[in-house]
């Protein structure tokens, strides 16, 4: 039987599927050039690089209007800080190590004032963040419905697996939550963090292991590997 668009199994899949969408939402221009082969070095060598590099970036956002709004520059959940990069009107910190265990915090101002000063391409930017806006609006929207929706309603949570797969929302200081999500039992989807907030701050969170984003875990797992570092977010701070 065809399920109805209204039902919680259905808000949720959409939700999964902008989720998905929403994923590459803190890239920073130029983060999706092609690989290419490592050179072959010597990894002290590289190490020593790549922290020069970390160092450098970070320097370069200590300016940045959003960095209020960040967790501190030290170990969060067990993992050390290792970065910031930003532009113009976006923040991402990493925490944890080269190749390993990483978590991925990135919040994008959709509506700052810098995107008028990108000359030619600024209708661009205008039409990209207001995309990314609303679509991070909208999931957050069915996540929350999904959640209302269970409530009245456990059985209906047995099409994504039982409890341990419904979305969990955690209060913030500004009154909007922050939406952990992990997809359906039968799914292999990232556990992720995604937020609004001010109606133009869009917050994603998300870990990866080897590479690959961590997927697989159920939202309570999922919940404990994030709350340490949404506890130290302060949406109240952003403009």
């Amino acid at each position: 039987m065809r399920k109805p668009m209204g039902s919680p199994s259905f808000r949720l899949l959409f939700a999964m599927l902008a989720l998905a969408l929403l994923a590459g939402c803190g890239k920073h221009d130029g983060d999706e050039s092609a690989p290419t082969a490592p050179p072959v070095s010597n990894a002290a060598t590289d190490a020593a690089a790549q922290a020069r590099e970390d160092a450098a970036s970070t320097a370069k956002c200590e300016g940045n209007p959003l960095i209020k709004a960040m967790p501190p520059k030290t170990s969060i959940g067990g993992l050390p800080f290792r970065a910031w990069s930003c532009t113009f009107n976006s923040i991402r910190a990493m925490y944890g190590n080269e190749g390993g265990k990483q978590v991925e915090i990135a919040i994008t101002d959709t509506r700052s004032p810098g995107i008028d000063q990108q000359g030619n391409i600024q209708q661009v930017y205008h039409q990209t963040f207001d995309t990314q806006r609303t679509m991070a609006q909208y999931s957050v929207q069915m996540l929350v419905s999904t959640i209302d929706a269970a409530k009245s309603n456990p059985d209906a949570l047995n099409t994504v697996g039982g409890p341990d797969y419904a979305p969990i929302a955690i209060p913030s200081a500004t009154g909007e939550p922050f939406l952990i999500h992990v997809g359906a039992q039968t799914e292999v989807s990232p556990a992720q963090v995604v937020a609004v907030f001010k109606d133009r701050h869009l917050l994603t969170i998300q870990a990866s292991d080897k590479g690959s984003a961590v997927s697989g875990l159920t939202a309570p797992k999922a919940q404990a590997l994030y709350a340490p570092f949404i506890a130290q977010i302060h949406p109240e701070s952003l403009p």
